[in-house]
């Protein structure tokens, strides 16, 4: 499960960065024809926002696998660890159980037009930008499952994957610097 949750998280990774670069691309592209071409192509605005809105899809998969959601730890950093890990346990099938739902009902909603309905610049079919609702909530579904599994194996998921507080610790041990608490 380990493995599978690093293939995952590298995968997840990549495209979501393939992502932001298409959209820096893309937002380059339009800046440039702006400032030095005698007319801007219509489709670079488009490009950005879609690649935008797949990068968020596809990076909100990463942000709840690390447990990187904003959140405020003031009154449960009090509570003794065997609580924290039932709170932790909740709060995942609580999330895994909204995301399902989301899934679920987002399919005829979204995926399934009714009617024919494409971009204005590049023609694309909306199905594929409205696709991105759906790959949002069932990557987080994936990340909530591998989550599950961690806390009850009680595998660190930030020294499993790295991140800010591994690396942190790594940066500081090279330093030779104390941690402050």
């Amino acid at each position: 499960m380990k493995f599978l949750a690093k293939v995952y998280h590298w995968l997840l990774s990549f495209l979501s960065a393939a992502g932001m670069i298409g959209y820096i691309a893309a937002v380059a592209v339009q800046v440039f024809s702006r400032t030095f071409l005698p007319t801007v192509p219509s489709w670079t605005e488009e490009a950005a926002r879609y690649l935008f809105i797949y990068s968020v899809a596809v990076g909100a998969g990463i942000v709840a696998l690390k447990d990187e959601y904003a959140r405020v730890d003031i009154l449960t950093s009090h509570f003794s660890s065997g609580f924290k890990k039932c709170y932790e346990l909740a709060v995942c099938l609580l999330l895994l159980a909204f995301d399902a739902y989301l899934a679920v009902y987002s399919i005829p909603k979204f995926v399934f037009l009714r009617f024919r309905m494409v971009s204005t610049a590049m023609q694309i079919p909306m199905q594929f930008i409205n696709f991105s609702v759906l790959l949002f909530v069932c990557l987080q579904c994936v990340a909530y499952v591998l989550k599950i599994f961690f806390i009850l194996t009680g595998t660190d998921v930030t020294k499993l994957l790295g991140g800010p507080n591994g690396d942190l610790e790594k940066i500081e041990a090279e330093l030779g610097i104390e941690a402050v608490q």
